[in-house]
């Protein structure tokens, strides 16, 4: 075999490469205010730290001025009382604040929260909202106005009815989405009581903003990846061509869009493996695998093996 490591050998370094066993994961939050908290302390300094990071990790050309991005945003919902900010006056900071997502490298989510960006590591392999300029920045903090100095509420953020950012910045998110789109659904959704819900939900932001925003001229396909929990077996009340996941092909083709949906694709298994490895459905993924394995490594010793070595044994 001379200086050629065995498969086995590759396909574990592979493995501990990528498993990121100790990622710690940042919240993922498009709510808005909670009440009984206030605005997030030091939200300027987290603001101004995040987008001036952001732009140099991704080589942002030409530079966003973060100070005047901060200005556009402070200026939506400051001295105004919490409820009464609409989406519009987010605008200037959504317009100013969204960047191109590269070709292909759109992906929506809903329900699937943890497994969609650790797959996307971050905006390497796809981009979800909270991988762009203005999601990373705002993501998992809290804001809310106040008509009485300085301008924002710092003890209690009221819960209202009405909560523009995230809708809004999903629709502009929408809106520049291009080439082949991607869209992770949970197929074994539960509510807080253990009930089962629909993958496709018509109250979520993708139903309601982001798929009316797609660009039916600038969108190629719709990928449709429709994820099952690694403890629930087949068959599925929820899958591709069943329960809400046919409705949403039904709207796809309704609107001129090519879709293609898929059950449970296999790098996405994997990835829920690396986090589950103990799971009997990754037990035995691993067993195939190893068996796999093994018999390339024979098939890769006997080809490189001279053939009048292997006559004289």
């Amino acid at each position: 075999m001379g200086n050629r490591l065995p498969l086995s050998l590759i396909v574990f370094g592979v493995l501990c490469v990528t498993g990121k066993t100790n990622t710690v994961h940042r919240r993922y939050v498009r709510s808005g205010p909670t009440e009984n908290t206030g605005t997030t302390p030091h939200l300027q300094e987290i603001f101004l730290g995040r987008c001036w990071g952001y732009q140099r990790r991704w080589q942002v050309s030409p530079e966003v001025n973060c100070t005047e991005l901060w200005v556009k945003f402070f200026g939506a919902f400051s001295y105004r009382e919490p409820c009464d900010v609409t989406a519009s006056l987010y605008d200037p900071f959504f317009q100013a604040a969204t960047l191109d997502t590269p070709v292909n490298k759109t992906m929506f989510w809903s329900g699937t929260t943890v497994l969609a960006h650790t797959y996307t590591d971050e905006g390497t392999r796809y981009r979800t909202l909270e991988d762009t300029l203005p999601g990373h920045i705002l993501d998992g903090l809290q804001w809310c106005g106040s008509s009485r100095e300085p301008g924002y509420n710092d003890t209690m953020c009221p819960l209202c009815e009405n909560r523009p950012f995230w809708p809004e910045a999903s629709k502009f998110f929408a809106e520049r989405a291009r080439g082949d789109v991607f869209v992770l659904l949970n197929g074994t959704r539960r509510d807080a009581s253990g009930n089962p819900e629909d993958a496709f939900r018509a109250t979520s932001i993708f139903a309601r903003v982001e798929l009316p925003a797609l660009n039916k001229a600038a969108v190629s396909s719709v990928h449709v990846w429709v994820m099952h929990d690694l403890n629930v077996r087949p068959p599925y009340d929820e899958a591709c061509g069943k329960g809400s996941l046919k409705r949403l092909e039904q709207i796809l083709s309704g609107n001129g869009f090519r879709s293609i949906c898929q059950d449970d694709p296999p790098a996405l298994r994997y990835q829920q493996c690396v986090d589950a490895p103990s799971s009997p459905l990754c037990t035995s993924i691993t067993n195939e695998a190893s068996k796999i394995t093994i018999y390339i490594d024979v098939l890769l010793f006997v080809t490189a093996v001279p053939k009048w070595l292997l006559m004289n044994f």
